[in-house]
């Protein structure tokens, strides 16, 4: 497969994840975040701290938001939030600020690969095994990879933050909500329906799909991939994003076919669930939130933002709404 075309097919698997339907050709388009959109000012008496959680082993980026007047002595709730689709924790610090401006404590995080994140590990020398020694210390080549964008992965690093925040001195380990954005807002509703430690979701701007979880036919250049990368431990790259354009693999086109994150709002039971879309969602529109959102039996509320596209959520009145409406929705509920 040639670059161009592994480009535009990124770009479509990003688009389908985003909901799966035809870009509004009438809406004003944004096409991304800038320095600026991330620019933002912490209220007087709130506080940061930059820290590190393990994901699976893998020291990843995280910066905590902290109220003002807060003190370790309080069991306040705590909040966990990420970014989505090539995205990282400085596009959405604003979003951690004012929930700690509005009395939560935020984690802002860095998925593993990107950010302030360490990347993904590989010896790439054999080692001399015995299985009855169970922990080895040695020294071996390793190649360090920032070109995995994997949502199960994202997932995981999402729910080992969970466990990081419920260690955090003056946060209550039982009121832990999690708030994610564009991708993470599937994100957010897997980790809920995995893990049932998180009380209260905000899904923003969400990416999803509708359909029900399926094997698929992996042929053509995906499969030549994986056979790639199974006997050389390397497959193909090509470049994606919105905001930030990186390199990854093309193994994230099969891992995003086989995530289905709408899927399991079956599992969300009784904790409270937020959607906030925009009216004028070009990634797809907002037909397959909408779906979803009818499938939820427990508490839910759905907010729609008028004449705002997907990037312009995150920035003027749309800002305001979007993060105000979260904190009301984690002060009610957690």
């Amino acid at each position: 497969m040639t670059r161009l075309k592994l480009i535009r097919a990124s770009m479509l698997v990003a688009a389908l994840a985003l909901g799966g339907n035809a870009m509004a050709a009438d809406a004003p388009i944004k096409r991304g975040l800038t320095q600026q959109d991330w620019a933002y000012k912490l209220a007087e008496g709130v506080t940061t701290r930059e820290v590190t959680y393990y994901s699976d082993g893998v020291a990843c980026y995280a910066k905590l938001f902290f109220p003002k007047n807060f003190s370790t002595d309080k069991k306040l709730p705590g909040v966990v939030l990420g970014q989505g689709w090539a995205g990282y924790h400085n596009s959405i610090e604003k979003y951690g600020a004012r929930l700690a401006q509005r009395g939560l404590v935020a984690m802002v995080i860095d998925y593993r690969g990107w950010g302030g994140s360490d990347g993904f590990a590989t010896v790439t020398d054999r080692l001399k095994n015995d299985d009855a020694v169970r922990v080895t210390r040695t020294q071996a080549n390793i190649v360090v990879k920032r070109t995995r964008l994997l949502p199960a992965r994202q997932v995981e690093d999402f729910r080992n933050a969970i466990s990081y925040l419920q260690g955090e001195a003056g946060v209550d380990p039982e009121r832990i909500g999690v708030w994610g954005s564009s991708f993470a807002g599937g994100h957010v509703i897997t980790v809920a329906g995995q893990d049932a430690r998180v009380k209260a979701i905000v899904s923003q701007i969400p990416g999803g799909s509708n359909a029900q979880p399926a094997p698929l036919k992996l042929d053509g250049a995906l499969l030549a991939d994986a056979i790639k990368r199974a006997r050389t431990g390397q497959g193909d790259e090509y470049e994606t994003g919105f905001s930030i354009r990186r390199m990854v693999d093309v193994e994230t086109q099969q891992a995003v076919r086989e995530y289905y994150p709408f899927y399991h709002v079956r599992y969300l039971g009784e904790r409270p669930i937020l959607m906030v879309v925009a009216e004028k969602e070009e990634l797809g529109g907002n037909v397959a939130s909408r779906a979803a959102f009818a499938e939820i039996q427990g508490p839910k509320k759905w907010i729609e933002v008028p004449g705002v596209t997907h990037f312009q959520m995150y920035i003027d009145d749309a800002f305001e709404t979007s993060s105000n409406a979260a904190a009301d929705w984690f002060n009610q509920h957690l």
